[in-house]
């Protein structure tokens, strides 16, 4: 892309090319992209960041709120393989919060992962990933305690693998996924323990797909899943358990419409049993979307949907159904300018409990491209939870600016 002095509006350029099949946020940008570092057949892309900001109300409480500036130091490196066959992408990245008056709530968060494909045929492709993570939970999180001093820390690991076949226009895969949840104790201000380890738990998922590829870009498919969690900590040592198995079937689509629009749906059914005889179980309908819809060459749409059942250790409930929907917006308003904005309204519904929380987000933003090597984002993000629990009500507001370097 042309420097900053060369940057136009895009809708006076003569040249301009109808890019309706990609998103405003994926597609490459030559002279603002990074060009990363060759290194024998992978290229390294390292990053870095800094951003400041001012939230209202950091621990997301309903009534005296506490506001304070925020530091946040961020750095992260992408491996990518360039072989002609087979796949090896490695990655890992660092955060480091600083609270300007809460030092209490500075956060150190880490992670490192891979995921790789094997081409065994033509027809015949294995892939997997690994990820080890470090992190803290939002202090909106409904599992969180109020009462802790400090944002609760917990590590995931995870792991999946699958097997995909092709025979003609069928695609057969094969696959599972498995995650490791392990939380830290915390403490309130007065020194008392608060035991977060009848949290901890490991998860399985195991799906079978069957898709009919009408053409390269669309199929339509019917897809099986089951899952298991199983928590560490069982009766004597906790007051209950909160083992359980679940299924979830579904037929779904991936498609392009010509340059018009892109994406994914599904919907279909879901059920979970607990083991626990005084949790209800819980059934009915799941279903997902994640559609670009390209508006124009300048403008990218993107609706999104799904309906879930979480895990929850909110007293008394077994989990709680999650419904989202919400849309983004991306808009070059110059080909170094870029907007961005959006609005969620997702609703949970806890299970064997009365509370129910319906929250709405919204976020607006801008990122300026200086060069292929750094860029400054302007963002502001609103989030308001409103529950049938006074307590788990808040409203929150937080701005920001962030300069990112890249090579």
């Amino acid at each position: 892309m042309a420097s900053v002095c060369g940057a136009y509006a895009q809708e006076a350029d003569t040249q301009l090319q109808d890019v309706r099949g990609q998103s405003v946020m994926d597609r490459a940008r030559p002279g603002y992209d990074a060009a990363g570092i060759r290194a024998g057949g992978f290229i390294v892309y390292p990053r870095a960041s800094v951003t400041e900001a001012y939230e209202d109300n950091i621990y997301a409480t309903p009534t005296n709120e506490t506001d304070d500036f925020i530091t946040t130091l961020r750095a992260g490196v992408a491996v990518n393989s360039i072989w002609s066959r087979h796949a090896l992408n490695l990655n890992a990245g660092l955060s480091q919060q600083f609270y300007a008056d809460n030092g209490d709530e500075d956060r150190f968060d880490w992670n490192v992962g891979a995921g790789g494909r094997i081409d065994v045929t033509s027809m015949t492709a294995i892939t997997g990933s690994l990820r080890y993570a470090q992190m803290h939970e939002d202090r909106g999180d409904p599992s969180s305690p109020a009462a802790a001093n400090e944002p609760i820390e917990y590590t995931l690991f995870t792991a999946g693998a699958a097997i995909s076949q092709d025979f003609a226009r069928m695609t057969a895969t094969i696959g599972g996924e498995y995650l490791d949840y392990d939380y830290d104790d915390s403490a309130t201000a007065g020194g008392v323990n608060i035991d977060q380890d009848f949290r901890d738990r490991e998860e399985y998922i195991e799906r079978a797909r069957l898709a009919y590829n009408v053409s390269p870009d669309t199929n339509f498919y019917v897809e099986g899943q089951l899952n298991q969690i199983e928590y560490d900590q069982q009766p004597p040592v906790v007051a209950v358990t909160r083992d359980s198995d679940g299924w979830q079937a579904v037929v779904g689509s991936e498609f392009r419409l010509t340059n018009m629009a892109r994406g994914g749906v599904y919907i279909g059914y879901q059920e979970r049993d607990y083991d626990n005889p005084a949790f209800a179980n819980t059934d009915g309908l799941a279903f997902g979307a994640n559609v670009d819809w390209f508006v124009t060459p300048l403008t990218t749409i993107t609706f999104k949907a799904n309906q879930s059942v979480e895990e929850t250790t909110v007293g008394g409930s077994s989990g709680y159904d999650q419904q989202e929907v919400g849309f983004d917006i991306g808009h070059e308003l110059m080909r170094n300018l870029i907007l961005s904005g959006g609005a969620s309204y997702e609703n949970n519904d806890f299970n064997s409990s009365a509370r129910e929380d319906d929250l709405i987000g919204a976020n607006v933003g801008v990122t300026y491209l200086l060069n292929r090597n750094f860029e400054i984002g302007l963002r502001y993000t609103f989030e308001d939870r409103d529950s049938n629990v006074a307590t788990a009500d808040y409203t929150r507001n937080v701005v920001g600016i962030t300069l990112t370097g890249k090579l």
